[in-house]
């Protein structure tokens, strides 16, 4: 029996062992994802018709959240697959036979092409109520009176998180979540939380959530949010509408407007945590489609909200440049907790783990594997150390550019000085930041020229962590740490660069201890949560008092 394996996330050997239980005596061949999307459908077909798959698999994070499956399971089908397979990294498999499939899956694709449509359809019409309630200063005059039952120093909240993609399990996006309710949460405010995914690391027993399952559907990417977004916000504005908060925080997300209805409906104020424009990472990275709709919508979020916290300078002066009202901003960069991430948590037991001897030196990276974050660079730099260096580098995360890093070190024959331990969960991270000497945080120039505009989390925990660090100079980064006090800043892409500062901590643990004590300090000092939070809380008040 023949198995050709489709990966679509960074999972391949748990796949394959899930896969393996299974089917014992198959064979399994992994097929890539390019070489199925050139080209005309028939040559496609082709492509895998020609591997002679029994069974024709599909690997991704989540179901619920994997759009076009009746499409991958239908293209199996007609390339002679007998059974079809989807499955993802948290245990659902869906399989279906060859006849079923054929006879089923083009009336489940008309179904689901129609409700696509409808759901485009259905946001024209929202935007466009929405668009005009906000032009005529539509929002309720009750949204001007804080409640008089609320103190503006203990108010209640509503965290609205409607991010149309898979669950936030890992990363930057999970510790912002928890690092600003949990912060709220000390300083006396009553947090409740809407969400479409379980939030990794959030505890449910303080913080009441609700969770509103997206549904797989949708023919592209943009009928999808739109799809789920609208389910989202009709469930959510119901919700906040039956129990009004003080003031409802949404972390902005593409093609979402649930914060702008769910604040008209319950009349309180939206703050809006605005991350970056889903308009330029859509025309630079993730494409979505649909972008004139995509502009409507963030716009309506801009001008809907009473205040909006951005995490960099950069992107404030981004905002009041696009027209948006400067004293509706509020600068609000990233943090940390530095009870979490602290010295001594684990990192010898986890060194031990990866086999890492007692006189390596190891350099950290924690993060995604994306455009900015200078993974390529860091590849490059790791080519440029001495053959006789005792030093491993740690890499933790995943991502689009996982593959051609892998692909630089198989090619120098370096696969041996580096651990890449794929996507870990979150709570996993402080020990693994724990076993390194020295911190990379080698970001580069955005590809378009514009500025950089970011403020990575990372770049928080690693100070935390009071591990030496080296930066890219650049943006916040630049900002945030002092050359030769805090860390050692580089320029961007510059791999030599990078190197030198690498091999110049290895080879002084007096100077690694110098930067990483100063930037512990540092982060206590100015760049936790709790500033985080008491900024969220302060524009909450100055509101408040100017209504």
């Amino acid at each position: 029996m023949k198995i050709i394996l489709l990966v679509l996330n960074d999972r391949a050997r748990q796949a394959r062992t899930e896969i393996e239980g299974r089917f014992p005596q198959a064979l399994i061949e992994e097929i890539a994802r390019r070489e199925i999307e050139r080209g005309s459908l028939s040559e496609r077909l082709g492509v895998l018709r020609a591997r002679r798959p029994n069974i024709f698999v599909v690997a991704t994070e989540r179901l619920d959240w994997q759009r076009g499956q009746n499409a991958f399971m239908l293209f199996g089908a007609l390339a002679g697959a007998r059974r079809c397979v989807m499955l993802d990294a948290h245990g659902a498999w869906r399989e279906e036979r060859r006849a079923r499939l054929l006879t089923s899956a083009p009336l489940r694709l008309a179904r689901e092409a129609a409700i696509s449509a409808a759901a485009v359809a259905r946001a024209r019409k929202k935007l466009r109520s929405l668009e005009r309630i906000i032009k005529d200063g539509g929002i309720p005059e009750v949204i001007k009176r804080p409640p008089e039952s609320s103190p503006a120093f203990a108010p209640s909240i509503v965290y609205l998180r409607a991010t149309p993609g898979p669950g936030t399990q890992t990363g930057g996006a999970s510790s912002h979540i928890n690092g600003v309710i949990n912060a709220l949460l000390a300083s006396a405010a009553r947090v409740s939380m809407i969400s479409n995914d379980r939030i990794a690391g959030l505890d449910e027993t303080k913080v009441p959530t609700t969770i509103i399952e997206p549904k797989p559907i949708g023919t592209t990417r943009a009928a999808f949010d739109l799809y789920n977004n609208q389910r989202f916000t009709d469930a959510a504005s119901r919700l906040i509408a039956r129990q009004p908060p003080d003031f409802i925080y949404q972390r902005y997300s593409r093609f979402s407007w649930a914060g702008v209805e769910a604040s008209l409906r319950a009349a309180r104020p939206l703050f809006l945590e605005y991350n970056g424009s889903e308009v330029w990472i859509g025309q630079h990275w993730d494409q979505a489609g649909m972008s004139a709709l995509l502009e409507r919508c963030e716009q309506l979020n801009l001008k809907a909200a009473a205040r909006i916290f951005v995490v960099s300078e950069v992107e404030r002066r981004n905002l009041v440049r696009a027209g948006v009202n400067e004293s509706k901003i509020v600068l609000n960069p990233n943090a940390v907790d530095p009870e979490r991430f602290r010295p001594n948590i684990g990192g010898e037991r986890v060194r031990e783990e990866l086999g890492i001897e007692k006189d390596e030196t190891v350099v950290g990276f924690v993060g995604t594997f994306g455009p900015w974050h200078g993974v390529l660079a860091l590849a490059e730099a790791i080519k440029l150390m001495p053959q006789d260096s005792r030093l491993r580098f740690l890499l933790v995360g995943s991502g689009v550019l996982r593959g051609r890093v892998e692909q630089t070190l198989r090619e120098a024959g370096l696969e041996h000085r580096a651990i890449l331990t794929g996507a870990v969960e979150h709570e996993r991270v402080p020990a693994l930041l724990d076993a390194c000497d020295v911190l990379a945080s080698p970001h580069v120039p955005l590809e378009d020229g514009s500025e950089f505009f970011g403020s990575p989390t990372k770049l928080f925990e690693y100070m935390a962590m009071g591990k030496a660090i080296v930066a890219s100079r650049l943006g916040q980064i630049g900002d945030v740490l002092v050359d030769e006090e805090t860390a050692l800043l580089v320029e961007p892409n510059d791999a030599r660069e990078l190197s030198a500062a690498i091999l110049r901590l290895t080879n002084s643990l007096e100077l690694r201890e110098q930067l990483g004590a100063a930037a512990r300090r540092e982060s206590i000092a100015r760049h936790t949560w709790t500033h985080n939070a008491a900024r969220v809380l302060d524009a909450y008040r100055s509101w408040s008092e100017k209504q």
